[in-house]
């Protein structure tokens, strides 16, 4: 997987990989669709699971996340960020896989109940996302 890299490693400090999928979904007004959790505003997505292809985790996420059903439409890029939080203790780099993706039918609510799906315009997004792997992601679809 080659790609950006985000953030900036503590030396000394071993990081756990965890290889994540995301899903870059803009609608026909141009605005994309994002996730605003209690952690800040994200695109849907995230950890891939033992077993789990990278698509598979992404529809297990994008469903948990917005409760919609979503369409891979093709495979975007990879980049990855390390994610550093001392306070916690934990210490990770997130590797990216980044699709462009369509919401498809509404299957329930969302299963993480602090997960709000919002859509918001290019500008507005970009300055939002908690994550820079996130925004350089959506500047493939502006």
């Amino acid at each position: 997987m080659v790609g950006p890299v985000f953030g900036t490693p503590r030396m000394g400090q071993s990081y756990n990989v965890q290889d994540c999928s995301y899903a870059v979904i803009r609608n026909g007004e141009g605005k994309f669709a994002v996730a605003r959790t209690p952690k800040g505003i994200v695109l849907l997505g995230g950890g891939v699971e033992h077993g789990e292809s990278e698509q598979d985790a992404l529809y297990r996420e994008a469903y948990e996340e917005s409760g919609y059903r979503i369409n891979i439409v093709s495979r975007l890029g990879f980049a990855s960020q390390y994610v550093n939080n001392p306070a916690k203790g934990r210490y990770r780099l997130k590797r990216g896989t980044f699709f462009e993706c369509e919401l498809r039918e509404k299957l329930g609510p969302p299963v993480d109940d602090d997960h709000e799906l919002i859509w918001l315009s290019y500008e507005d997004a970009h300055a939002s996302l908690i994550r820079p792997f996130h925004k350089w992601a959506i500047e493939f679809m502006r």
